[in-house]
């Protein structure tokens, strides 16, 4: 965000509304987000599936038998997903909405 600070701001001079380009950051960060979530989602349960059964043991340090079943309940994975991801979309969405000064992000160096 901070490194786009001056091109923001050469839209903001131009006319671009400010509910346009707030959009646009909220939308890029959900995609940003949302691919994050997909990898570690499709890594979590790769791992989990993959090490779980390797590791569990019982108490004579022998595998369990039958063995060992991986269950992954969809809804409180969801629940989980959700809440991981909404501490970064609401950190975007808050520095999105924020009021800035297309000014002196222009006078600012490296600004255009």
């Amino acid at each position: 965000r901070r490194a786009r600070r001056p091109e923001f701001a050469v839209l903001r001079a131009l006319g671009a509304p400010r509910g346009r380009l707030a959009r646009t950051v909220a939308a890029e960060q959900a995609v940003l987000v949302g691919l994050a979530l997909a990898v570690g989602l499709g890594l979590g349960t790769v791992l989990a599936r993959a090490v779980l059964p390797l590791i569990i043991l019982t108490g004579e340090a022998a595998r369990p038998v039958p063995d060992v079943l991986v269950r992954l309940p969809a809804g409180q994975v969801a629940l989980l997903l959700a809440g991981v991801a909404a501490a970064p979309l609401a950190v975007a969405a808050v520095t999105a909405l924020r009021r800035a000064d297309p000014g002196r992000d222009l006078r600012a160096p490296g600004g255009e």
